[in-house]
């Protein structure tokens, strides 16, 4: 085969090899997004940095291989390179991966909630033994403002019609 066609194929490979690449890193956003909640803001910012990334690579890549040169079926052989990807194990692929994440996740909270039981047994009886003194202070203060309410108490004086006091 002709040398010039061949670096073309090499290109048109790479080019697929980079667009199968971008989807890759991008099914790790989709992973930790299956993993992590995000908020419409936060999924922005990382869509927003995905494609700085992602125009960084791509750049770097024609830079590389082609001179810099932005050709059409550069950019065809890397959306050729995603649907390839993205049809063959792409949502498998997240899918297994977040599920595994999510299982480990989950494994390590009841692990730490098994590992601080003996502290929240602790916290809970240290919780009821305040409520209870609490409660105990509380009738003796009612006790105490009620007897002091009797001892207290002053008497009325009736003033007769007679007296004025000036």
């Amino acid at each position: 085969m002709n040398g010039a066609i061949m670096v073309e194929l090499r290109f048109f490979g790479a080019s697929m090899f980079w667009g199968m690449l971008l989807l890759v890193i991008y099914d790790m956003l989709r992973i930790l997004r299956r993993v992590v909640n995000h908020n419409g803001f936060f999924i922005a910012i990382q869509d927003i940095l995905y494609w700085v990334t992602c125009s960084l690579l791509i750049f770097h890549m024609m830079y590389q291989q082609n001179n810099g040169i932005i050709r059409g079926f550069s950019i065809l052989a890397m959306i050729l390179g995603m649907l390839i990807y993205h049809a063959g194990i792409s949502d498998l692929l997240v899918y297994f991966i977040s599920e595994i994440l999510n299982n480990i996740i989950k494994f390590i909270g009841k692990l730490i909630a098994l590992l601080f039981m003996p502290l929240r047994i602790i916290f809970n009886k240290i919780g009821k033994l305040f409520v209870w003194l609490f409660l105990k202070i509380k009738k003796i203060n009612h006790y105490l403002l009620k007897s002091l309410k009797n001892v207290f108490k002053t008497s009325k004086i009736a003033v007769s019609e007679n007296e004025k006091g000036d």
